[in-house]
């Protein structure tokens, strides 16, 4: 399952150790664990994309 955030910074972010790091701009949707949005947003790098119905962007 992942999640997907909103960045809210441009830069270079990497979700685990074996998956390659990104880079991503400002407003950029991208799906991520939980842990590392969790992270993310804690830090405020990112924000979690609610849906229209007002539940969170779920991947499975």
């Amino acid at each position: 399952m992942k999640v997907v955030v909103e960045f809210m910074e441009t830069g270079r972010y990497k979700d685990s150790v074996w998956e390659p790091s990104f880079h991503t701009g400002k407003g950029s949707l991208r799906s991520v664990s939980p842990a590392y949005a969790a992270q993310l947003i804690k830090h405020s790098k990112a924000i979690l994309h609610i849906k229209e119905d007002g539940s969170a962007a779920i991947e499975y």
